[in-house]
């Protein structure tokens, strides 16, 4: 590892980073950065891991393992919604004879939920939630572990988790949210891994 050029690094960042939510964004970031501490060198160097790649790789990877997300991000990002199960406030759901409608097995609330942090509102839901006003649970620190939301149905609580692709998921008993990647306009592959409904057992 010690003997490896900065070359090396960028395939190896590349190959980590290409499965990983804002691939296209992050890999710009990284070059622009390398090229403005004028470390792009070559050359294999003992030293290496005070060279740029190297270290941006490691601070990428400790990032991943944030479990709290920034308030900066929360505002900048853009979500996906949906229901865990069929809702009484959405009856255009279908119902299927004995199985538990899930909200996961059609389309989102709204693919384009965005938190509107100087307001403290929520935008881009439909029109029957309106401009949802939310707080936050990090008494003004830079980085959010639950999110509370009051809207015309009860108040609930967004839990704040990190995906493996190191996109962001909160969740609660009612909804579930996910960033969307900012590269891709395609949300399907988004939900893929939920299950499309579960079994009632009688």
């Amino acid at each position: 590892i010690l003997a490896l050029s900065n070359s090396t690094w960028v395939g190896i960042c590349i190959d980590r980073w290409t499965t990983k939510v804002d691939f296209a964004a992050r890999l710009a970031q990284a070059e622009a950065e390398a090229e403005a501490t004028n470390d792009t060198t070559d050359a294999a160097n003992p030293l290496i891991r005070g060279d740029f790649w190297y270290r941006k790789f490691c601070t990428e990877e400790r990032d991943a393992l944030r479990s709290t997300i920034s308030r900066e991000e929360l505002h900048n990002s853009t979500f996906s919604i949906k229901l865990w199960f069929q809702s009484k406030f959405h009856p255009e759901m279908k119902r299927i004879k004995g199985v538990v409608a899930s909200g996961l097995d059609g389309s989102s609330l709204s693919d384009d939920m965005h938190f509107d942090m100087p307001n403290s509102t929520i935008l881009g839901m439909p029109e029957s939630y309106g401009r949802a006003p939310f707080f936050l649970d990090d008494a003004g620190g830079s980085s959010v572990s639950c999110i509370n939301i009051r809207t015309s149905h009860p108040l609930f609580s967004l839990r704040v988790f990190r995906r493996k692709d190191w996109g962001w998921e909160f969740r609660s008993q009612g909804y579930v949210v996910r960033s969307v990647d900012r590269t891709s306009s395609c949300t399907e592959q988004l939900w893929k891994d939920y299950a499309s409904s579960l079994i009632i057992e009688k």
